[in-house]
C-alpha cells in the first residue's frame, strides 16, 4: 500500500504541468540581482518575461552556463530604441559574479555614468554599451578587469580623455570608443599594449594632438582615427610588413609626406586619407596592393604628380582624388609642368 502510494505520487509529479521549485536551474543569488535590476530600470517591457515564479535561466536576455547554472551573459538589447527602459545602469549588475558578457544596446534613456559596480565583474570578457544616453568619462577602473577582450562604447555621450591605463588589459583585442565626445590625445601608453595590440576605433570624437610615436610599434588589423582633430605626422602607422586591413585617417589635420611610405601588399583593403594636409606623390608601392577596395586621398591640396598606373588605383573614380594636384587616369592627363612637380 505504502509503496503503491509513493509510486502514484512520483507518477503524478512526472506528469504535473507545474514546475517544481527544486528543478529550477537559476541560482537564487543571480535571480535576486536580476529582479532588482529590472526594478531599477523601471520594469521595462523588454524584461516582461522576468517572472519571479519562473526559472531565470529561461528568461529573455539571459544565458546560464550549462555546468554551473550561473548567469554568464546579460544582453539587454532592443531592435528599436526602447524608451520605456530608463534610469542608470543598476548597481545590482555587479552582483552577477560569473558574468562574462554584458550588453546594453539601443536604450536611449539609459543615462548617467558607467557605474563603478561593473568593476566587480572580474570574469567579464566583453563590455558592450552602445546607442545609449550614457555620459561621463570612459572609466579608469576598466583596466582592473583583466579578462576583457572587447570594449565597445560607441554611439554614446562619453566625454573627457581616454584612460592611459587601458594598455594593462593584456587580453584586449578590440577597443571601440567611436561616436562620442572624447577629447585630448591618444595616450602614449597605448604603444605598450601587448603586441600586436587591439584593433582601435576612435573615430567621430574630438581627439587632438599628434600620434604617439609608440603607436607605430603596434600592428592592429583595424585602425580608425577618422573625424577627429589629430595632427602632425602619422607615417609611423604605415609599413609593408604590417598586417593592416583597414586604415582610416580621414578628416583630421595630419601633415606628412606620402611619397616614401610602404603598404602591406596582401592584407590592406581600406585606405582613407581624405581631408588632411598630406603632401608628396602617390607611391608606386600602392600599385602592389592586391585587394584594395576603398581608397581616398581627396582634399589633400598639396598631393601632386602623376597617379601611378597599375594595381587597383584606376578602379577608383575621380572623387577619390578630388581637390588635389594629381593628374593621370582617372583624372585628366598630366601636362609637363604637373609631371615635373
Amino acid at each position: 500500500m505504502g509503496s503503491a502510494l509513493i509510486s502514484g505520487v512520483c507518477f503524478f509529479l512526472l506528469l504535473s504541468p507545474f514546475p517544481l521549485a527544486f528543478s529550477e536551474r537559476c541560482h537564487p543569488h543571480d535571480k535576486k540581482a536580476l529582479l532588482q535590476l529590472k526594478k531599477d530600470l523601471n520594469n521595462p517591457y523588454i524584461l516582461a518575461s522576468w517572472n519571479p515564479n519562473e526559472d531565470c535561466c529561461e528568461w529573455y536576455c539571459v544565458k546560464c552556463d550549462e555546468k554551473t547554472n550561473r548567469i554568464y551573459d546579460l544582453d539587454i538589447s532592443s531592435s528599436v530604441p526602447d524608451t520605456n527602459l530608463s534610469g542608470q545602469i543598476p548597481p545590482s549588475v555587479g552582483d552577477l559574479p560569473y558574468l562574462e558578457f554584458l550588453t546594453f544596446h539601443k536604450l536611449p534613456n539609459l543615462v548617467g555614468p558607467i557605474q563603478p559596480t561593473i568593476a566587480k565583474l572580474t570574469k567579464l570578457r566583453s563590455l558592450f554599451i552602445t546607442n545609449t544616453g550614457i555620459s561621463g568619462p570612459v572609466p579608469d577602473f576598466l583596466a582592473q578587469l583583466k579578462s576583457l577582450e572587447l570594449i565597445k562604447l560607441s554611439f554614446n555621450s562619453l566625454s573627457g580623455t581616454i584612460p592611459s591605463t587601458l594598455y594593462q588589459l593584456l587580453n584586449l583585442t578590440s577597443l571601440q570608443l567611436d561616436r562620442n565626445q572624447l577629447t585630448g590625445p591618444i595616450p602614449g601608453s597605448f604603444g605598450s599594449f601587448k603586441k600586436p595590440g587591439p584593433d582601435l576605433t576612435l573615430s567621430h570624437n574630438q581627439l587632438s594632438g599628434p600620434i604617439p610615436s609608440s603607436l607605430g610599434t603596434l600592428d592592429p588589423q583595424r585602425l580608425d582615427l577618422s573625424r577627429n582633430k589629430l595632427q602632425g605626422d602619422a607615417s609611423v602607422l604605415f609599413g609593408s610588413k604590417k598586417r593592416t586591413q583597414i586604415l582610416d585617417l580621414s578628416r583630421n589635420l595630419f601633415e606628412f609626406d606620402l611619397s616614401p611610405l610602404k603598404f602591406p601588399p596582401k592584407s590592406l583593403i581600406w585606405l582613407d586619407l581624405n581631408h588632411n594636409n598630406i603632401y608628396g606623390n602617390i607611391p608606386l608601392a600602392l600599385t602592389k596592393v592586391e585587394n584594395l577596395q576603398q581608397f581616398n586621398v581627396s582634399y589633400n591640396h598639396q598631393l601632386s604628380g602623376k597617379i601611378p598606373q597599375g594595381g587597383e588605383l584606376q578602379r577608383f573614380d575621380k572623387y577619390s582624388y578630388f581637390h588635389t594636384k594629381l593628374c593621370g587616369s582617372p583624372l585628366p592627363p598630366c601636362n609637363n609642368k604637373q609631371v615635373n612637380i
